[in-house]
């Protein structure tokens, strides 16, 4: 699992770097919300972000895939994603 949480953080650490957004200043809600991938990824195949429901149906759990397609708009309106895995950039 180790293995699988080092790749799910670069990932996103590289998606970070590419995006105008960052990670929350907040290391234990980072940390948490990659374990979070990192036991979906094992279970489900895929890391989908654990702040929503899988329901079966791959059509509407692919959007949910981190960085879900909902991350975006939640940051603009809210400052943060869902998750607070993602906040707004300076």
């Amino acid at each position: 699992m180790e293995n699988e949480e080092a790749k799910i953080r670069k990932m996103l650490t590289d998606y970070v770097s590419a995006s105008p957004y960052k990670f929350n200043p907040d290391t234990k809600i980072v940390d948490r919300v990659i374990k979070g991938l990192v036991m979906r990824k094992s279970k489900y195949g895929h890391a989908y972000c654990p702040c929503r429901i899988v329901t079966g149906n791959m059509e509407k759990d692919k959007k949910a895939i981190c960085p879900c397609v909902y991350h975006k708009e939640e940051i603009e309106r809210d400052g943060e994603c869902h998750c607070n895995l993602f906040v707004r950039g300076n």
